[in-house]
């Protein structure tokens, strides 16, 4: 930070806390500043925090107890199980991690936090020379020193209210070990945190008043975290009622559900055709919450009005601008929508969405000799999700982001602007932890799994007692041997290359290695056990995990880089 000498920061990230039941030694007795600390994260809404084990952090580990403090098999998986907990609760994540190599892992989870604006609390123990400060301070917005425990509770106050308001990755503090056994106690009350406020003008909103009256083929796109409360229904009403089709991204799947006529899909290269289309053929459209979109999804602005609402930078091409929180901003703007009379244009993407999704059950029903089709597998998961649901996808399984089609109350989680692989399964241990009552659902394809699943998978089987009386936790793997999606983005950028040493998973039977575990776990190798496989799960409590054996040489719908391909001779309306 400016006007702080290196030599002056020695890190405080909480990491490393021990699990429930570890017995502390007696070094690590109770501290006051540790029960401050502990105190202050539960008075913010924290109900769980994730680290790795660390001796510098007993103290915070024994003042958390159980169940605040998750055990993670590495400081990256804390950090994605801190960052998933943010996204469902609404609140903010926190991952504490010891001083060492576990500094060095912890950007690879908050990476993932800071690209999908996910607020989360890191608290680091920094020692003598600890290269790994260096990448923790590019990846966090607020970062500040504490020397010692009179300075960690004030730090750690101004930081939470950073993260509430700013939603990023915030670090409160670099402290020494001893940092959490102080020298004196401390009273007084913490200093108020400098935060950047998110106002929205008013007038501006006024702005879209032009557009708006002008509107002939208007469509809406939500985008990302700052969506998350148009949900509620009078915000979801500024759809209908512009008479305008939507299209998310996949970070905002759950913002609609997926069974309104007027929703075309997932936008971007493995988005949905209806969705493209949308895109394309729209003379107005609306950006909600929009955050360093790809201009290769937007349309033409020569021939397309572009109305974003939110707080990041301007969209290129911008027509109006209408900063602040997008939610306040929706709430105001619903009132001043004028209701469409002219229907055509909807009525044309809803007929493009029928179509699309018949040839997707279609495709579902295909099978090729005696494998298993993969869209079968996400079409059974489809028809058959519990209420309710959260439906965890792990960003290289090429058909997780856009095929499940998720129904009214459902969530939606992935890594998506980094695409970090093998998140999925740390992901759906946080939303476990953070929505009890909640069915939990990951599709995870086999590389994903062997990029650091399979780790996390122990940290299921060590709360497997608490978990197997909970509604169910299913993981089900898409076994095909193959980097799908990274082997398909290079068989359409090159033609149809196959590059065995690149691309190929080394073969493994998941649904032993979980058995061994000590998970239940089924294996399908059938196309015939799909449909019976997908029935008896649901009803089963606990965690459980699936694996299917799936053919690697069906392709998923391919969209081309402006979001969808071109049918010959079919366009939704002529341009004006």
């Amino acid at each position: 930070m400016p006007g702080l000498r290196a030599s002056e920061t020695t890190e405080v990230r909480p990491r490393g806390v021990r699990g429930p039941g570890h017995r502390l030694r007696g070094s690590a007795r109770g501290s006051p500043v540790a029960e401050a600390v502990a105190a202050r994260l539960r008075d913010a809404g924290v109900g769980r925090v994730y680290g790795v084990p660390g001796l510098a952090l007993d103290p915070l580990v024994r003042a958390l107890g159980d169940p605040w403090f998750g055990q993670a098999r590495g400081a990256e998986s804390a950090a994605l199980m801190a960052c998933a907990h943010a996204r469902l609760t609404g609140g903010f994540g926190c991952c504490p991690a010891p001083p060492g190599a576990c500094v060095l892992r912890l950007p690879a989870g908050l990476y993932d936090a800071e690209a999908d604006r996910a607020p989360v609390l890191a608290l680091v123990g920094r020692g003598d020379g600890d290269p790994g400060m260096r990448h923790l301070t590019e990846v966090s917005v607020f970062c500040e020193p504490v020397s010692g425990p009179e300075q960690l509770c004030d730090a750690l106050h101004r930081a939470v209210r950073a993260a509430l308001t700013d939603r990023e990755v915030r670090e409160p503090g670099r402290t020494p070990p001893g940092c959490w056994r102080p020298r004196r106690r401390r009273t007084g009350r913490p200093r108020g945190a400098a935060s950047r406020p998110r106002p929205w003008n008013r007038p501006t909103s006024g702005g879209c008043a032009g557009p708006r009256r002008s509107w002939r083929r208007p469509g809406g796109r939500p985008w990302s975290w700052a969506t998350r409360d148009a949900r509620r229904p009078r915000r979801r009403w500024a759809w209908p009622r512009c008479s305008a089709p939507v299209a998310t991204t996949a970070l905002a799947r759950d913002v609609l559900p997926d069974d309104l006529p007027y929703q075309t899909g997932v936008t971007g290269p493995f988005g949905s055709s209806a969705a493209a289309l949308l895109l394309r053929e729209c003379d107005t459209l609306l950006l909600v919450g929009a955050e360093d979109p790809d201009p290769a999804v937007l349309p033409d602005p020569a021939g397309c009005r572009i109305v974003a609402v939110g707080s990041g930078e301007s969209v290129p091409g911008t027509a109006v601008r209408v900063n602040g929180d997008p939610r306040a901003v929706l709430e105001a703007l619903v009132p001043m929508l004028h209701r469409a009379t002219d229907r055509g244009w909807r009525t044309r993407v809803e007929d493009t969405v029928r179509e699309w999704r018949a040839e997707g059950r279609a495709k579902a029903s295909r099978y090729f000799g005696t494998s298993v089709n993969p869209r079968s597998v996400v079409a059974e998961l489809s028809e058959r999700l519990p209420d309710r649901a959260v439906v965890v996808t792990d960003s290289g399984t090429a058909l997780g982001p856009r095929h499940p089609r998720l129904r009214n109350g459902m969530r939606s989680l992935l890594s998506g602007h980094l695409g970090l692989p093998g998140a999925a399964v740390p992901y759906a241990v946080a939303a476990k932890f953070a929505a009890p009552e909640r069915p939990v659902i990951a599709l995870v394809g086999d590389g994903a799994l062997q990029g650091g699943g399979l780790n996390e998978l122990i940290t299921v089987r060590r709360h497997l007692d608490r978990l197997a009386a909970l509604p169910p936790l299913v993981f089900r793997v898409l076994n095909n041997g193959d980097l799908n999606r990274l082997t398909r983005r290079r068989r359409a950028a090159a033609g149809d290359p196959l590059l065995p040493l690149s691309a190929e998973v080394p073969a493994m039977p998941y649904a032993e290695w979980a058995r061994l575990a000590g998970l239940p776990a089924v294996r399908c190798d059938r196309p015939r056990h799909v449909a019976s496989v997908r029935a008896d799960v649901p009803t089963q409590p606990g965690p459980v995990l699936l694996e299917f054996v799936v053919d690697g040489e069906i392709p998923p719908d391919w969209a081309a880089a402006d979001g969808g391909r071109e049918r010959p001779g079919r366009k939704l309306l002529p341009r004006a």
